[in-house]
């Protein structure tokens, strides 16, 4: 039975360099897939914060926003 506290999970298999995988083992001690788990969260925040920043710079109209703030201060 799966909580919110406990999501599924799925048994994957990936290919890693050696020393990539020695180091992450090391690092992750006795709880390797853990240690994987938050180093893919980790990643998928940092890519998700990239493409707001991203989206954010690119729209036009938050510069127009921001000078009108500006100008009513």
């Amino acid at each position: 039975m799966t909580t919110p506290r406990t999501p599924a999970r799925k048994k994957v298999s990936i290919t890693l360099p050696h020393d990539l995988e020695a180091r992450a083992q090391l690092a992750g001690g006795d709880n390797f897939s853990a240690y994987v788990e938050q180093a893919l969260e980790e990643k998928l925040l940092h890519d998700g914060m990239l493409e707001y920043t991203r989206l954010r710079s690119a729209d036009p109209a938050d510069d127009l926003f921001d000078a009108a703030e500006a100008d009513a201060a």
